[in-house]
């Protein structure tokens, strides 16, 4: 299973380096006079293996160009030329199990959860200001059912949950947070969380 993650992640960087290299053989100067350049942190989902139902949650920072001339109506401005810079060579989290759910689209599967929570951490700098997962993670209990969660206050809701922990990671939840909290700070082990 960790070959196949790696072959994976191996493809992935490789894809990286490509759009790196054309990215710096571009000179400064074709930049256009209405756009601004930003690097962030972006949560992609990969799917690792075949056919074995596995997705992980990987960080990628990506340098985005933006058009000034068009504001959103939350006051960012439209991505005009999205580039990778440095995929991680280890994924945050490894999703593996199907939840149940009263969404109507149906349970949680590896793959959604994946793409729900790589969107859910991608968005929270934005939404609350976190720079990292160390100031944001803690554990909590919403609708019976053991969460990480984002808040200032230590009271989980709806609103807060990243995600759900699978029952067998209810019990060692304080490690996971501690995973999530060495990750934050780019201290982390090579070991994903298994979720």
């Amino acid at each position: 299973m960790k070959k196949a993650m790696t072959n994976t992640l191996k493809a992935v960087v490789a894809g990286a380096i490509v759009t790196v290299s054309l990215a710096m053989s571009l000179p400064a100067s074709a930049k256009p006079a209405h756009t601004i350049i930003r690097d962030r942190v972006i949560f992609e989902t990969v799917e690792l293996g075949d056919n074995q139902n596995q997705y992980a949650t990987v960080p990628v920072v990506v340098r985005e160009t933006l058009d000034t001339r068009y504001p959103g109506l939350l006051g960012d401005y439209p991505i005009i030329k999205r580039e990778v810079i440095e995929v991680s060579s280890q994924p945050l989290i490894v999703w593996q199990k199907t939840l149940a759910s009263s969404d109507p689209k149906g349970a949680y599967t590896p793959k959604r959860r994946a793409e729900a929570v790589g969107a859910r951490l991608t968005n929270l700098v934005a939404a609350l200001g976190v720079s990292n997962l160390k100031e944001m993670v803690q554990v909590g209990i919403v609708n019976y059912e053991g969460v990480i969660f984002v808040s200032d206050e230590s009271v989980a809701d709806f609103n807060t949950v990243v995600f759900t922990l699978i029952p067998e990671n209810r019990a060692k939840a304080s490690q996971i947070l501690t995973k999530l909290q060495e990750y934050g700070e780019a201290t982390a082990t090579t070991d994903p969380i298994y979720n």
